[in-house]
């Protein structure tokens, strides 16, 4: 799910200076790409892996070894640490290295992954040497009262060992890169050191949006924050506060917000670095009231659907490229720290799809990442593939604040449907004064640019027969433990008036909070 060969973003919340910052370790397409490098599929086939563009011959956008970008997550944690960290860098591997040499038991989740992906990682010799059986079936948890099997990783504990005692600097300009790039362009990789070389994770202020009485700090440019911060927006100007978490109207706003949040975010966003993006027209008062108000509050779906243009509202001009999609399923890890000084980081880290590009690199033990699995394998979108691009990711880790400073940290794996998830979780903590458990456990809906709506199936039947009856086309689904449907969200409360904090987790998944 993550890992060093990952990107990772994070916001960081500093208590003594009251100050927000976000560390991107985003992926950026390698110098030697191009829009047309990967051989499209026929027009009837959709992709094999995490995304509905067009399919490319032998997945190779998604897996396999022109599939990775620089991996950010060590160069983002880097900065943070630089920044805010109090332990000597050589010591925050200590855990991690342990874990790596001595090894952990299977447990169920490792084992139905691993099965899961057994196919797609056939043909990479070192990650199946590492996850599965010399016949090919993967290593297994208890089962039956049997002891479970051991997944031992040597070679990462060495790797990890090595960044620890020489700092980030030999991932990225020392022999760990050139034993990665060496082994890549031995199999007609496109990473080179240059690549490497030229990485840098970027430092970046927050995008901060009012909602009723707080402040939500996101990430800004080519993330999930934007998409949150435009949902947050539109609902502003309507009485959730008043209406019940579960009722047909609630709901009936949340889909239509989400319908525009999620069509405006195919359309326009992407890198600004590489296109113009209207990120100051998308946000602006005006915009967001002449969008709002298109949304009847008992009326119907909005039919039919009808684009916005926030480059009225926006200094730029607009570019040629059309808008694309963006990812239906990925394998994320999110995690939500506060310490003794309230100090808050809410980080959310990816190797993209299951055991990323599915690629290990011999002798390091690095699972390397699919980067160029966010970028659209055809040319002339907004999210085409370009050298030095940096790829529209979902990642929608999100601070909130009140009046009184602080008040949580929020997160959560699950692609595109991070950013509904996250969106729902904030909006049970601020309108409906919900604990951070009930806030996160409380049922959510999902709905993008297409008319469907998705809602969990613990929602009375009322709700879906009420969304019905308003003409929505409803589709109902139950989360278990491999599915994620509305995303895996988890977050931390802070309890000023009784000096606590409270951890939620997602209840159907594997999770944890712990305090110490």
């Amino acid at each position: 799910m993550s890992g060093l060969g990952a990107c990772a973003y994070a916001l960081a919340y500093d208590a003594s200076r009251k100050q927000t910052t976000c560390y991107d370790g985003s992926a950026v397409a390698p110098r030697e790409t191009r829009a047309d490098m990967f051989e499209l599929a026929d027009h009837a086939t959709k992709s094999l892996g995490l995304y509905g563009w067009r399919a490319t011959e032998g997945d190779m956008s998604e897996t396999g070894y022109r599939s990775p970008t620089v991996p950010g997550a060590l160069a983002a944690l880097s900065r943070l640490h630089d920044a805010a960290g109090v332990l000597p860098w050589s010591e925050l591997f200590g855990p991690a290295i342990r874990l790596a040499s001595e090894g952990c038991d299977v447990d169920e989740y490792i084992f139905v992954q691993s099965a899961a992906s057994a196919s797609r990682l056939k043909p990479f010799a070192k990650s199946m040497e590492i996850f599965f059986h010399p016949d090919g079936t993967p290593k297994e948890p208890s089962f039956h009262g049997a002891r479970p099997e051991h997944l031992r990783q040597p070679e990462l504990a060495e790797t990890l060992r090595v960044v620890a005692e020489e700092g980030p600097e030999v991932f990225y300009t020392g022999r760990l890169a050139e034993s990665m790039v060496d082994f890549l362009q031995q199999h007609d990789g496109l990473l080179t050191m240059a690549d490497f070389e030229s990485y840098e994770a970027r430092t970046l202020e927050p995008l901060v949006v009012a909602y009723r009485d707080c402040r939500v700090a996101c990430l800004p440019e080519n993330s999930g924050g934007p998409t949150v911060a435009f949902a947050l927006k539109l609902l502003a100007g309507f009485d959730l506060e008043g209406t019940p978490v579960d009722s047909v109207q609630r709901l009936h706003l949340l889909a239509e917000a989400l319908r525009m949040t999620y069509s405006d975010r195919f359309r326009f966003l992407g890198d600004p670095g590489s296109l113009p993006v209207p990120l100051e027209g998308l946000l602006h008062d005006r915009y967001v009231d002449e969008r709002r108000a298109l949304i009847s509050l008992d009326g119907a779906p909005l039919e039919p659907f009808v684009h916005g243009d926030p480059w009225r509202f926006d200094s730029g001009t607009p570019p040629t490229a059309t808008g694309s999609g963006d990812s239906h399923g990925q394998h994320t890890t999110h995690l939500n720290v506060v310490d003794k000084d309230r100090n808050m980081v809410a980080l959310t880290a990816t190797l993209g799809g299951r055991f990323g590009s599915g690629v290990t690199v011999p002798g390091l033990g690095v699972v390397l990442n699919n980067g160029l699995m966010w970028y659209d394998p055809e040319p002339g979108h907004i999210s085409s593939i370009a050298p030095g691009k940096r790829a529209l990711h979902a990642a929608a880790p999100c601070l909130l604040f009140n009046n009184d400073g602080p008040l949580a940290a929020v997160g959560s794996p699950g692609a595109r449907k991070i950013m509904s998830s996250v969106l729902q979780v904030l909006l049970n903590l601020v309108d409906h004064d919900m604990g951070i458990q009930e806030a996160i456990a409380t049922p959510r809906i999902h709905r993008e640019a297409h008319p469907g709506v998705l809602i969990d199936g613990h929602f009375p039947v009322n709700v879906a027969e009420g969304l019905k009856a308003r003409g929505y086309d409803v589709t109902t689904a139950l989360e278990s433990f491999m599915s994620s449907h509305f995303g895996r969200p988890s977050g931390i409360l802070l309890d000023w008036k009784h000096s606590r904090l409270h951890g939620g987790v997602e209840p159907y998944r594997t999770s944890a909070a712990v305090g110490y």
